[in-house]
């Protein structure tokens, strides 16, 4: 059976049209405004050079949100990496563009090629015009708003770090069924921690301000498709030297935390002997977690001192001791679905293979 046509911004109306119409460029004024109202902390950080290049990143800032709003053509990426870089995928982007003209005889536009494409074509273009400018190449421009997310939402990571604590202290004590209840609870709370995301909100506050495990019945009707049960199936029938999880991380803040959580429960029960987590390797759909973000996290709650601090400790101590492992690939910043992955990145794939579980926590 043939596949149907890839989503576009072609379709009005539709969620590909009203993000591309206005969640990226609101996205893009966010930046540029956030630039302009901290051109001063910039400067203290980067230099005056820093500072001096705000104004050419906002300049192409502009040009890109023009471009979008006026259906432009997509243009040639540049490189945005060293030339020795692993990371840099401007070839491979630029491939696809090449491909686009070919097998479509016109060149790409915004509201007219894949919607995966352009949005993630878009954040490579934000990621260029950082890197164009050489003071601010490493420059993240949604840090703040990720470290924001999370400090906004210390009152329910207290919470959840409080509640797993004490499930791990008592788990000898834990039935069959009260560990798969548990597992599952965290499961959903992984999932829900989601909401935080901050591209699907253009940037505004998507902060957990209250306990979500006190959310969770209210939620749980709100799920479309939910295979806990044949989760905690594979989980349980694990062979003891086969429990290597993976963890594909999504966003940083209350989300990242989830996602630890749910992971330190099932290293403390013996399900999980080991995690591999992979961050992206560049500033993507504004609040994907880079390894900067999970170092700050870390560190953050450590400072935090109480129950987030002692769940803290545990995860230094993971990484420490090998247990946690951290490893980036580019895949992770391309526009293709992992269906794609075998052929694209077929090492990457190999490696996954051998995993007992993946725990994608982005959408394909």
């Amino acid at each position: 059976m043939a596949q149907p046509p890839p989503l576009s911004a072609s379709h009005i109306g539709s969620f590909a049209y009203l993000t591309v119409k206005d969640r990226l460029p609101v996205i893009l004024t966010r930046v540029v405004d956030y630039l302009c109202r901290e051109k001063d902390f910039i400067g203290d950080s980067y230099g005056k050079a820093g500072q001096e290049s705000c104004k050419e990143v906002i300049g192409r800032f502009s040009q890109l949100k023009n471009e979008i709003q006026t259906n432009k053509e997509l243009i040639p990426i540049q490189s945005h990496c060293e030339p020795s870089s692993p990371y840099d995928d401007s070839d491979i982007y630029n491939a696809q563009l090449e491909k686009y003209i070919r097998v479509n005889g016109v060149p790409p536009k915004w509201f007219t090629a894949p919607w995966l494409f352009v949005e993630c074509y878009m954040y490579t273009r934000i990621h260029e015009a950082f890197y164009l400018c050489n003071s601010l190449k490493d420059f993240d421009p949604f840090m703040d708003q990720k470290r924001k997310s999370l400090r906004d939402s210390m009152q329910a990571t207290e919470a959840l770090a409080a509640h797993v604590l004490a499930l791990c202290r008592n788990m000898s004590t834990l039935s069959h069924d009260q560990l798969k209840h548990h597992v599952i609870k965290l499961v959903e709370v992984s999932v829900w921690g989601n909401r935080c995301d901050l591209s699907i909100s253009g940037g505004a506050d998507r902060s957990q301000h209250s306990d979500l495990l006190l959310s969770l019945n209210e939620l749980l009707p709100n799920m479309i498709v939910n295979d806990s049960d044949s989760l905690w199936q594979l989980l349980e029938a694990l062979p003891e030297d086969q429990r290597d999880v993976v963890l594909i991380l999504d966003n940083a803040g209350f989300e990242l935390v989830t996602d630890l959580c749910l992971l330190t429960f099932l290293m403390e029960a013996g399900l999980a002997t080991s995690l591999t987590i992979h961050p992206k390797t560049r500033p993507w759909f504004v609040s994907d977690t880079l390894r900067t973000d999970l170092s700050w996290t870390i560190d953050t709650l450590r400072e935090a001192g109480e129950c987030a601090g002692e769940m803290a400790n545990k995860w230094t101590n993971y990484i420490s001791l090998g247990r946690w492992k951290i490893t980036e690939n580019k895949f992770w910043t391309l526009s293709y679905d992992f269906a794609d992955m075998r052929e694209v990145d077929p090492e990457l794939y190999s490696q996954l293979s051998k995993a007992s579980l993946i725990i994608f926590k982005l959408e394909p």
